[in-house]
């Protein structure tokens, strides 16, 4: 199992315990069955295994606060299979847990783990164009705006060099 913290948050791979979690918040658009669940978890923990350093594949972690430490509140990772030759910092929080600087936590220590854990020489993110909460979260973790994506959305990165612990 794989587990980091930050200062209100555990970032953890799930288990075979967190099934009923996953379908909790799997829900969308129409929800998964518990056997789905189940094959959702089995490809994290595949896609787990096959991340080296200075090599992401996928690592999708789940987010819970400390002080419940069994309830899935958000997802987060890097991603290394979408843009081949990048990785990619993605986060997102159940509803009522945004706006509590937690996905700015989440987004600081992937970018953390990414650099001094797994070797990362850079790390990149995105966002809609009206998704300006997201944006903040990139900017507070220290991210650089680098461009406008086709559909007026916004593209940040890091460099290894840049990043300060």
């Amino acid at each position: 199992m794989m587990e980091l913290l930050t200062r209100d948050l555990i970032l953890r791979s799930l288990t075979s315990d967190d099934l009923d979690e996953i379908v909790r918040m799997w829900n969308y658009p129409a929800g998964v069955t518990p056997e789905e669940a189940a094959g959702v978890l089995k490809g994290m923990q595949d896609n787990l295994k096959k991340n080296k350093s200075g090599a992401i594949y996928h690592l999708c972690l789940g987010v819970f606060e400390k002080s419940d430490p069994k309830r899935v509140i958000g997802w987060c990772g890097l991603d290394g299979i979408a843009a081949p030759g990048q990785t990619v910092l993605f986060y997102v929080m159940d509803e009522k847990y945004r706006c509590k600087g937690y996905a700015t936590q989440c987004a600081k220590e992937l970018l953390r783990y990414a650099f001094e854990d797994m070797d990362c020489s850079s790390v990149e993110s995105a966002c809609a164009k009206d998704n300006m909460a997201s944006y903040r979260v990139m900017e507070k973790a220290g991210m650089r705006l680098i461009s406008r994506t086709k559909h007026g959305g916004y593209n940040f990165t890091m460099a290894k060099e840049d990043f300060k612990s």
